[in-house]
């Protein structure tokens, strides 16, 4: 008979744990139809993910992110995900998605508790003061602190520089709330060109401005 000591058993159970298996054939199908030009997929693929997607944003709380932020985040990394997947990895496409969720996530966390320990001016950010001192690209509220002011324009008009033509006008919407489905009918072009169009602009704030 073999004796464990309480912690050679714990670390048995680690090692043995069975992980959910979230594969999907149907999936890994569309993602080498789409990865081979034909795009017209992705709303079926979108679809088909929601779940998957909706999951891995629940119970998770980061700090100026709403729920729907978050699933846009993870809509997000789908998108990303389907460019970068390769099939000889040997993962599915949703094993691979979510270990880019879990990344994804832990980096936004990381980087929300590191945001707390910066100064005020260090850690301000155009989303934050628009946030929470109630300014709109289309114009300053009411509300926006005089203190404030010379930063949100310094910063806007700054970042604005560094954004096509069409970014400006899916960072022009975002801004406002509307949807990406909206953005889309508003700008006659797909729900993933706006997607895209809006990671390239958070991708620029972060380079030139984080």
């Amino acid at each position: 008979m073999q004796l464990y000591t309480e912690k050679e058993e714990t670390k048995e159970r680690k090692e043995t744990k069975v992980y959910k298996d979230v594969s999907d054939p149907i999936v890994d199908s569309m993602i080498i139809r789409i990865q081979s030009g034909d795009s017209s997929l992705f709303p079926d693929l979108l679809e088909r993910s929601e779940a998957l997607l909706r999951k891995s944003t629940y119970r998770r709380f980061i700090k100026g992110y709403e729920r729907d932020d978050l699933y846009q985040e993870a809509c997000l990394i789908l998108v990303e995900s389907v460019e970068k997947y390769e099939l000889d990895r040997g993962m599915s496409f949703n094993q691979y998605v979510c270990l880019n969720l879990d990344n994804h996530f832990n980096r936004l966390i990381r980087k929300s508790n590191a945001l707390k320990r910066k100064s005020y001016k260090e850690a301000l950010s155009l989303e934050s003061v628009l946030e929470e001192n109630g300014y709109q690209l289309a114009g300053p509220s009411k509300t926006i602190q005089p203190e404030d002011k010379p930063i949100v324009n310094e910063t806007m008009e700054e970042y604005i520089n560094y954004l096509s033509s069409f970014e400006k006008e899916v960072c022009l919407c975002c801004f406002l709330g509307y949807s990406f489905e909206k953005i889309a009918v508003d700008l006659e072009c797909t729900k993933e060109k706006v997607m895209n169009a809006k990671h390239r602009c958070t991708e620029k704030y972060r380079k030139h401005f984080m």
